[in-house]
């Protein structure tokens, strides 16, 4: 029996005619005068379709744009032969990114090319929907005996006849969703094996289920990105309902700004544009309440228009934060030292060498329990390596390496909801000190931090610096290895050239120790040093002067005779520093003693001042007596002593053959030594 389409079609913004309430289009050999498609009733006609088209299209959002490149890529693969292979391309990314309105988009334009193809949807979330949707294949088919079959019977069926050359016939399948518990389904009883003919088109959301679909060197791998700023803001608009043809700059603005507030990502860009339109409210005023404390009740808003699964954002991720809680607490730390780095780049060897390199003094300011997960995961390879795994596995983040430094990339908007969701307000300050600690120990050890070759080290630290300085803000935290980490960037960006941003910093370090070690404090005056320096280098001669002429009453007045060399020093003023500091010095030694901290500190600061005037072998030996001396006073794991190690070790790396010179020097004095206790002992009396 025929059946005519009646008005329950709508027709979609890529020319098809779809029935709106998700059913099929099982298309015969005649159309109807509208160009619309006949239906055939399946329980009656046992004729082949001469095409299908099975798709969900109530899910595909009617403001969908871009994807372009995506698209041409998939039609690559399929165009290119893989022998008696079917074509395979596999879609991967993050939850909300788009993966599945990629595919509809992708089968739909396919269909409306070539409309004697085959064109199935499969979900494949879970074994049930994966077994029950791939069966129904024998009945759009209408494959004999189809109502006799158990589901068993009906999956071998319809993959065998997916895999018959003979029909002649072009399909595409698309399995959308492909999890963890359906992977070893699908491989094992459902993908089909052979038939040039065929398309495969996957989606899932982990890396590694990715690999296990594909085929090496015969499948296409997408790792699916949000869309950039240009479509992210059309498809903002679009589901807005506001007309991208008469947008005010000032507006356009507002949406951009809005569209990277939720990092480009589609889920959270449709659930956007229903609160503008459902609301009637601007771009601006949304964009107000992403950047409050309110930001969690638009996150948690349900759309009930929405063509995703779940309705919010909070709802999509809430059960893989929900698990993580729950199965993998490794994870779920590292998850939580993530929350508080910028989320653009995180090199794990930071994170590894700081938690490894802190101090017990650092670690008394951290809970127990913190200071303990932390530590235990960072100092065991194998748990930091399955915790990266899981943390992948559920798509969570991007683990890549980049020569031998492996990177973790999380989404903004991820990090977002896992500070939110992952990390107790009660405890966001104290994990915030935990990865102050950690990184900023980390960025302690770098030695000269002026010398270009440790510039590529010194840039990881910079945009993880200025992340955290941004919570410490929020939360009322002030914590003086954060300053200290302030100046040690400032000091980097400004030998890169950087003068701006660098005066900022080092403007905003001397307002802060003003206001809680005074005006005359050290510590105060070195930033205003560091300041004026800068300036300096802007060519900025009348505040350089202003400021540096203000330095010097205050220093001698402060200090009187142990006027520092820093002032020095700031404008290269290299032999009057020399003199200055070894002043210091000398003054030091007589009244604190050779072994006081304060001495060794001096003695660090001479040998950095003989280094910039190249007396390199007097630098290696002297700051190779202070590592020693703090080593033994401080302690190995002491910053002063990390700082002093690094600098040596710099700088003997740099100059060989003045070690080299003074390994035989040592050698010859310790031969001469021997020889005159030989030449002793055989004048001795026996």
């Amino acid at each position: 029996m025929e059946m005519r389409a009646n008005n329950a079609q709508t027709e979609t913004e890529f020319g098809g005619h779809f029935n709106s309430h998700g059913g099929s289009q099982i298309m015969g050999n005649s159309f109807s005068t509208s160009g619309g498609p006949i239906y055939f009733d399946s329980s009656s006609d046992n004729r082949l379709p001469t095409s299908i088209c099975e798709l969900p299209s109530y899910i595909l959002s009617s403001h969908f744009t871009g994807r372009d490149n995506e698209i041409r890529q998939i039609d690559r693969v399929f165009g290119t032969s893989s022998g008696d292979l079917p074509a395979r391309c596999v879609v991967h990314g993050m939850h909300g990114v788009g993966k599945t309105q990629l595919a509809l988009r992708y089968a739909t334009l396919a269909f409306e090319r070539s409309r004697d193809m085959y064109t199935f949807w499969v979900s494949a979330g879970s074994v049930d929907k994966l077994v029950r949707d791939f069966a129904r294949l024998v009945d759009l088919l209408h494959l004999p005996n189809r109502n006799t079959m158990d589901q068993g019977t009906k999956l071998t069926m319809a993959r065998e006849w997916l895999e018959d050359p003979t029909t002649k016939k072009k399909w595409l399948v698309v399995l959308d969703n492909v999890a963890q518990e359906t992977v070893r389904t699908l491989l094992d009883d459902i993908l089909p094996r052979r038939n040039s003919g065929g398309r495969l088109l996957l989606t899932t959301r982990t890396t590694a289920i990715a690999e296990l679909c594909a085929i090496p060197g015969k499948s296409l791998m997408i790792t699916l990105q949000p869309p950039g700023t240009k479509d992210a803001v059309a498809m903002l608009a679009a589901g807005a309902g506001i007309d991208g043809g008469r947008i005010e700059r000032a507006e356009y603005t507002d949406l951009e700004r809005l569209v990277h507030g939720v990092g480009n990502l589609p889920l959270a860009i449709d659930q956007a544009a229903s609160y503008l339109k459902g609301y009637e409210s601007s771009a601006k005023n949304l964009l107000d309440l992403y950047q409050s404390e309110d930001v969690m009740e638009i996150l948690s808003w349900e759309n009930d228009l929405s063509p995703y699964e779940e309705k919010s954002v909070v709802a999509t991720f809430m059960p893989v934060f929900n698990r993580i809680s729950q199965t993998a607490p490794d994870a779920l730390t590292l998850l939580r030292i993530f929350c508080f780095c910028d989320p653009e780049r995180i090199p794990i060897s930071i994170l590894e060498q700081g938690c490894r390199a802190l101090s017990q003094e650092d670690r008394r300011n951290i809970p127990t329990a913190i200071a303990e997960a932390v530590d235990g995961l960072f100092r065991s390879s194998i748990r930091l390596r399955k915790a990266i795994q899981e943390i992948q596995r559920l798509s969570l983040a991007v683990y890549t390496m980049k020569g031998s430094e492996g990177i973790v990339r999380i989404h903004d908007l991820v990090q977002l909801l896992l500070r939110s969701k992952l990390v107790a307000t009660a405890e966001r300050r104290q994990w915030l000190e935990m990865v102050i600690y950690v990184v900023c120990t980390a960025f302690k050890r770098i030695g000269d931090r002026r010398s270009p070759q440790n510039w590529s080290q010194c840039s990881q630290f910079v945009s993880h610096i200025e992340f955290m300085e941004g919570f410490a803000e929020q939360y009322g935290l002030h914590n003086t290895m954060l300053l200290d980490a302030n100046m040690w960037a400032a000091i980097y960006l400004n030998e890169c050239g950087l003068y701006e941003k660098a005066a900022d910093i080092h403007r905003r370090i001397y307002e802060r120790r003003k206001a809680a070690l005074g005006e005359e404090h050290p510590k105060t005056l070195t930033s205003l040093s560091n300041l004026a320096r800068v300036y300096s280098y802007q060519g900025r001669w009348k505040e350089a002067k202003v400021l540096f002429t203000g330095l010097m009453e205050t220093w001698e007045r402060v200090l009187g005779e142990e006027y520092p060399g820093a002032i020095y020093v700031g404008q290269r003023r290299w032999k009057e520093a020399e003199g200055l500091q070894n002043g210091v010095l000398e003054t030091r030694k007589r009244v604190l003693g050779e072994e006081h901290p304060a001495t060794l500190y001096s003695m660090n600061n001479l040998a950095c001042i003989w280094k910039e005037q190249g007396q390199n072998a007097k630098a290696i030996s002297l700051m190779g007596e202070c590592v020693h001396l703090q080593t033994r006073i401080l302690g190995a794991s002491h910053h002063e002593t990390l700082s002093s190690s690094a600098f040596l070790s710099e700088w003997q790396t740099q100059e060989p053959e003045v070690v080299s010179s003074a390994s035989n020097s040592e050698d010859r004095t310790t031969k001469e030594e021997r020889k005159r206790l030989d030449e002793g002992s055989d004048r001795a009396p026996h």
